[in-house]
């Protein structure tokens, strides 16, 4: 069985895993977001051998502006990776129906995925789990596994 590293990776790996991965990179020299952009950073990292990328379309009117939507910040995000412990102290009368609901909603790979720390939770979604354990009638703060920063890729 392969031991995993679980050393921290680089900027540089961690950009050059992403774009080896066919990560939407953008190639924008107009655009006024590009110096803090994600995708526009990784473009430096694609494999020079790679025929074919997937790329921005730089003809839709939306892109190269201030309000991109493909825009990704290039700052790593503090976030939650792992739900578990958030039922620790939670009665199972609003455990079950919360666990029930979430899984309905983020579908149930990715509500594991989550579970289990396999993926960090992103910050829209940790809003999301924050505000529905409120509705569901729970007061106390809300603890996960631990904390890890990322990019918002």
């Amino acid at each position: 069985m392969k031991q995993e590293d679980n050393t921290p990776k680089t900027r540089e790996q961690l950009f050059a895993e992403k774009a080896d991965k066919s990560y939407t990179i953008c190639y924008s020299h107009a655009c006024p977001l590009r110096q803090h952009c994600l995708r526009w950073q990784l473009r430096d990292y694609t494999p020079k051998d790679r025929r074919i990328t997937n790329c921005v379309n730089l003809n839709n009117p939306a892109m190269q502006t201030d309000t991109c939507p493909m825009y990704r910040d290039d700052q790593p995000v503090r976030m939650p990776l792992g739900i578990a412990k958030m039922y620790y102290d939670m009665p199972q009368r609003i455990a079950h129906p919360l666990k029930q609901f979430l899984i309905q909603h983020f579908n149930r790979k990715r509500y594991y995925e989550y579970h289990s720390g396999y993926r960090p939770v992103p910050p829209a979604h940790e809003q999301y789990i924050r505000q529905t354990i409120i509705r569901f009638g729970w007061t106390a703060p809300v603890e996960f596994n631990s904390y890890v920063e990322d990019y918002l890729w």
